[in-house]
């Protein structure tokens, strides 16, 4: 700033005021749809409470209450499930994401709907026709009774399994889709070059496609195990009584009488506080992976004098492959002439 003309300066502040005025709008929702709520939820933590509502009388019980093991256990319920949802998403969203991303194009558009067409659907009818398909006389079971493969009906419905099952289902397209995004920029020459230099698949995509694909495994995990974090719909229709969520465990505060509304918001803003950990702590994790990105290497140093000789080697092999590009084109060029 203290080279710039005041002309510079100038035009730099009315860009920053023009960006201030844009982003008002959001920021303005934001406080009063978001932060303002959060804000009521954790005042009516600290409150007693009452048959229907709440006592204007400041309590710390409400925190000291979700501190028992009746509540202890919902939340890591909602952790484990939500890691293993997430993990699942990984393995099976990685595959998808790398096949779309080496499609030809007229694929990549068709398996991109596929995937979007779900979210066409409403959320709730998805998980009851889920209900239909795992009942114990829905479609699964008498499909299998049919062709004899089974003598009495799956009991699917109301399990561990069929939570699990639903979640990776319903989060599966949030890790595909980030997943895409990144491994579309990839340059696969890259591959073809560590191929040339002696490299096997595995240890080329354990060397060059995982970690330039680093930032879309964050993203996409971020996406999924937040969400499948705070779940309520998904374990109240598909799962029992003996696995209750946390979000099942807010909402019976608040739903059943008497209420207790300074427990409800104790659990929602213990919930928040856990999620902004994993925030930040992704984005510490994010920083870290772009110093990675960043680091330079002295080629004087003898243990990188290696890996200088191989670049050197890979772009001699990319440099021949362009000069045969043009050698090809020229050929064509003089015949058609």
């Amino acid at each position: 700033m203290e080279n710039l003309t005041a002309n510079e300066r100038n035009y730099l502040r009315k860009k920053e005021a023009q960006s201030w005025i844009l982003s008002l709008p959001v920021m303005l929702w934001l406080i009063i749809f978001f932060l303002i709520p959060y804000v009521i939820i954790f005042l009516y933590s600290f409150l007693e409470t009452s048959v229907y509502d709440v006592e204007p009388v400041l309590s710390i019980s409400a925190y000291t209450e979700i501190l028992s093991q009746k509540y202890v256990l919902p939340f890591i319920t909602s952790l484990k499930f939500a890691f293993y949802t997430t993990i699942i998403c990984i393995l099976l969203g990685y595959p998808a994401a790398y096949f779309i991303a080496r499609s030809p194009d007229k694929l990549k558009n068709i398996f991109l709907i596929l995937i979007i067409i779900p979210f066409w659907t409403n959320f709730v009818i998805r998980i009851f026709s889920w209900r239909i398909f795992l009942a114990p006389h829905g479609v699964l079971s008498n499909i299998l009774l049919y062709l004899e493969i089974i003598d009495t009906p799956l009991r699917l419905l109301r399990t561990d399994f069929a939570v699990l099952l639903v979640m990776v289902y319903v989060y599966l397209p949030y890790m595909i889709l980030p997943l895409y995004s990144v491994i579309e920029k990839i340059d696969f020459s890259l591959l073809d070059a560590a191929m040339d230099l002696g490299a096997k698949p595995f240890k080329s995509f354990c060397k060059i496609t995982l970690p330039l694909t680093k930032q879309g495994i964050l993203a996409g995990t971020i996406l999924v195990f937040i969400p499948a974090l705070g779940t309520y719909i998904i374990p109240q229709l598909i799962g029992h009584k003996d696995s209750l969520f946390i979000g099942q465990v807010i909402t019976y505060k608040i739903k059943n009488i008497p209420r207790n509304w300074p427990v409800a918001s104790a659990l929602s803003f213990v919930l928040v506080l856990i999620v902004i950990a994993l925030l930040l702590l992704s984005y510490y994790i994010n920083i870290r992976i772009n110093r990675k990105g960043v680091v330079m290497l002295n080629p004087e140093e003898p243990n990188n004098r290696g890996v200088f000789s191989r670049l050197n080697v890979s772009n001699h092999l990319s440099s021949k492959h362009e000069r045969q590009k043009k050698n090809m084109l020229k050929t064509r060029q003089n015949k058609m002439n």
